[in-house]
């Protein structure tokens, strides 16, 4: 008999709990993704969805639930090794947010907006990028910017009432951060 890893309680908890969310018409989900990485024995679960109430299907914010499990992290639930204050089991989950702005400065708004929802818990990194074609001043750059929410700790089980939270604050950012930005 399979006995589910930590890994597949939380992936089944906050898989239901985005899709409940897509079935009350909140959010639509637009990506899932279930890898095994065999040559790091690791696992990672992403789910992506925006937000439903944007009808032009040109979404400005993508929320991504990452969630992932290490080597380590498997292998000492399986083995059912003994857990300490330095090792703990569990997965790692992070939330991010995708979205095109064309004045960095606008980082700072975004932040502020997330710290306000977030009550300035997870520690937020924003990472730029663009594409360079040829930049001319006519042409404003639009810059991708990847906000990363990292709750800095493992969770298991015992969180999994915490990822319904965490779900309902991805989704009034999704609506906060388009609104505003």
């Amino acid at each position: 008999m399979f006995d589910p890893t930590i890994f597949d309680n939380i992936k089944v908890a906050l898989e239901g709990a985005v899709y409940d969310l897509d079935f009350a018409g909140e959010v639509t989900v637009t990506s899932r993704s279930d890898q095994i990485e065999l040559a790091a024995m690791a696992r990672e679960y992403m789910i992506g969805c925006r937000n439903a109430a944007r009808k032009d299907g040109n979404p400005q914010v993508t929320a991504l639930f990452i969630l992932s499990a290490g080597a380590a992290d498997l292998a000492g639930e399986i083995l059912d090794l003994a857990e300490s204050e330095e090792r703990t089991f569990g997965c790692t989950l992070h939330v991010n947010f995708l979205l095109n702005i064309e004045r960095p400065e606008r980082c700072a708004e975004i932040e502020r907006i997330l710290n306000t929802i977030w009550s300035y818990r997870p520690r937020i990194i924003q990472e730029l990028s663009f594409v360079y074609s040829g930049l001319t001043l006519e042409r404003p750059v639009t810059y991708r910017n990847t906000v990363t929410l990292d709750f800095g700790r493992k969770i298991n089980e015992d969180n999994i009432e915490d990822l319904f939270t965490i779900v309902e604050h991805a989704v009034q950012s999704l609506r906060q951060l388009e609104k505003n930005i």
